[in-house]
């Protein structure tokens, strides 16, 4: 019998950012163990995703999935290309 957290993995959708499906399993811990945070919008009308929340995990874990990331977009864009070039520049040791 599986566990409260864990009584809808096995339903799947079709995932609008990935394209294809997924599990609801997939969906509730893709943040780093949190859930993804259209996790609501996909699932709304299958299932009773906020309560399921609610009672699965605490207030500051539903803020770190929910709250939007620190600084703009273009912020965000320029700091993953400047680490992707350092990373690009490091020497390969194989």
């Amino acid at each position: 019998m599986p566990s409260a957290l864990e009584q809808y993995d096995g339903q799947e959708i079709r995932c609008l950012q990935l394209g294809g499906p997924v599990t609801f399993n997939y969906c509730r811990r893709v943040n780093a163990g949190l859930p993804c945070k259209l996790i609501i919008g996909c699932w709304q009308g299958r299932l009773d995703v906020v309560e399921f929340l609610s009672e699965n995990f605490g207030a500051e874990e539903l803020q770190r999935a929910f709250e939007p990331p620190p600084g703009s977009k273009l912020e965000r864009l320029v700091g993953l290309i400047e680490r992707a070039r350092a990373g690009r520049d490091q020497p390969d040791d194989g």
